[in-house]
């Protein structure tokens, strides 16, 4: 059987919005963890044209590592393939928006009975009984342009300058990361063991990203087995509830022993400084084996969804 054209699909770090950790070194890596029964090209993205869109449809399956364009974000690349009905591996534009909107993730954990921060209005901060709040961009990345500010000093004149942005708690205790990925067979989904983001010293407020001081990652962190299984439980639940297509990463705080989820990206960076490469390399899953589990399901979901098109017809 000959090998499937596989093409990577990215745009530099420079030219997405949010400036994920994406580079020419990063997509090197990718090319030589290319599964053997794929044969790989690359492509940066040039724009959102039908000559484009045909050049892409040449190939056999996407694999979308596109974090953004210009202006336009992940999810806006993600409807652009579908539009064109174009095979590849991230979620569509519909769940990516889902998650991406910070003020969805409030009712979709009530909806699986998992904890999340309410978001609060400006004008009832100073009214509430929480000590210290975290200002975050309702949509795009958890982890840039963050606040956190004490409820006694609220910085009204700040806030009223900030535009498209939430409040919630701030919620102290220990942090974790947990990635979700295709099982072995690609039929179903798991999530990986928790990855503890601590800071290098014992101070409440911190955040993955170096913004409020450094923080450390700690594979394999001392935590209750009952603990860590209910963690990896919840953020299953969560992106098997968002019908999320082929990974994700999912931030969560423990406070009082009870669970808050923070945050999920629907396309983790697979840089090999970044989270998920290095949770799923300490399960024994390298970045071959992750591609391949991510291009099985991508190609079960694809199958599925053309079976359903011809039953309907």
């Amino acid at each position: 059987m000959s090998a499937q054209k596989l093409i990577f699909l990215y745009s530099d770090s420079t030219f997405t919005p949010w400036k994920e950790n994406i580079f020419g070194s990063t997509i090197a890596t990718f090319l030589k963890a290319t599964p053997d029964s794929y044969y790989p090209y690359v492509t940066h993205f040039v724009g959102f044209t039908t000559e484009f869109a045909d050049f892409l449809k040449q190939f056999d399956v996407v694999f979308n590592v596109c974090y953004g364009f210009g202006e336009a974000g992940q999810a806006d690349i993600a409807r652009w393939l579908d539009s064109h009905a174009i095979k590849h591996t991230a979620s569509t534009y519909e769940v990516q928006i889902l998650a991406k909107d910070k003020m969805n993730l409030p009712q979709i954990c009530e909806e699986i009975q998992v904890k999340t921060p309410p978001i609060i209005e400006l004008s009832d901060v100073a009214s509430l009984e929480y000590e210290r709040y975290i200002v975050k961009h309702r949509m795009g990345s958890l982890h840039l342009n963050m606040l956190v500010f004490d409820a006694s000093e609220i910085p009204y004149q700040t806030l009223m300058e900030k535009e498209d942005y939430i409040i919630q708690p701030y919620i102290t205790g220990r942090e974790f990361t947990v990635g979700v990925i295709p099982n072995e067979d690609g039929t179903d989904y798991m999530a990986l063991s928790p990855l503890e983001i601590r800071p290098d010293d014992n101070r409440e407020v911190y955040i993955a990203g170096q913004a409020y001081g450094v923080t450390e990652k700690i594979l394999n962190p001392a935590l209750e087995e009952s603990i860590r299984q209910e963690i990896m439980q919840k953020v299953l639940t969560l992106h098997k509830t968002m019908k999320i297509r082929g990974m994700s990463r999912t931030d969560i705080r423990i406070h009082n022993g009870e669970i808050y989820v923070l945050d999920i990206n629907t396309m983790p960076n697979l840089d090999a400084r970044s989270f998920l490469p290095s949770i799923a390399l300490n399960e024994g899953i390298d970045l071959k084996e992750l591609f391949r589990r991510i291009l099985l399901m991508t190609q079960s979901a694809f199958s599925y969804e053309l079976r359903a098109v011809s039953y309907e017809l």
